[in-house]
């Protein structure tokens, strides 16, 4: 698990005494099920001082209060975790979330309980190394890997999460790749490439999205030089594309000429 934030030096919310100001917010990579459905009960945030480590509690938001499908925060989607709060100066070395009861997946219309072992008592851990300085303003995303953080255990028909969470920097030191591909009965999954590194992969929105057929977005992506492909179903027998040389700088979102993948 990768882990980093950012910093606005500016103080618009008159932070007192100096203190940093820190937000959660969650989103998520798609996964092919129909629904995954997660009850995160607390985030607790490890503070290094001088006397030791402490823990604090970050206040949730009303609409954390059960269950969150994350498939519902695919493409570009996010849930802001709660209110920007007030944190001493210091460093954070680590975040945990807790789990509460009713964690489930859905696959084929058909609904199972999701395992959690030890999310619900010490909590996940995400080490995350950062020092907050006086002042600062730090937005902290959590996007969960749904594809890689659910395991199926053997004949048993049990699924277990064993989460992939990338936390990383606000959007506005980043930037984002959004396009079309089309048709969607090609069943695409596009996946995104750094050299010959893949970043991430997401599935396209179907037909009566409200962001229309074969949309898909990637957030939170550092200045460089990035490739898609494109990877039909096989039982399809549409053909897989690639599209090369795509630049991403801070703060904008670079659109990407519409695929069609032909059979």
């Amino acid at each position: 698990m990768f882990a980093s934030c950012s910093k606005n030096s500016s103080n618009s919310d008159g932070n007192p005494n100096g203190a940093s100001k820190v937000q959660f917010v969650l989103t998520d990579a798609p996964a092919p099920y129909d629904a995954v459905n997660i009850n995160i009960k607390e985030i607790n945030i490890i503070m290094n001082g001088k006397s030791g480590d402490s823990v604090v509690n970050y206040p949730l938001a009303p609409q954390l209060t059960g269950p969150v499908n994350l498939l519902t925060l695919k493409n570009g989607g996010s849930m802001y975790m709660g209110d920007p709060f007030s944190l001493p100066a210091g460093s954070i070395s680590q975040i945990r979330l807790v789990l509460g009861d009713g964690n489930t997946i859905v696959t084929g219309g058909v609904t199972h309980d999701l395992t959690t072992p030890s999310a619900q008592e010490s909590g996940l851990k995400i080490n995350f190394h950062q020092t907050l300085e006086p002042n600062g303003i730090y937005k902290i995303w959590l996007d969960f890997d749904v594809a890689r953080s659910i395991v199926k255990a053997g004949n048993s028909g049990k699924y277990l999460l064993k989460p992939v969470i990338r936390a990383n920097t606000e959007a506005a030191t980043f930037g984002a790749i959004r396009g079309t591909v089309l048709p969607s009965v090609a069943g695409t999954t596009v996946y995104l490439l750094n050299g010959a590194d893949t970043i991430g992969s997401t599935l396209p929105e179907k037909a009566g999205s409200t962001f229309g057929e074969g949309y898909y977005k990637f957030i939170n992506l550092a200045p460089g030089t990035y490739s898609l492909s494109f990877n039909a179903t096989d039982s399809t027998k549409y053909m897989d594309s690639t599209v090369n040389n795509i630049a991403v700088t801070s703060g904008t979102v670079t659109n990407v000429t519409t695929v069609t993948l032909h059979q």
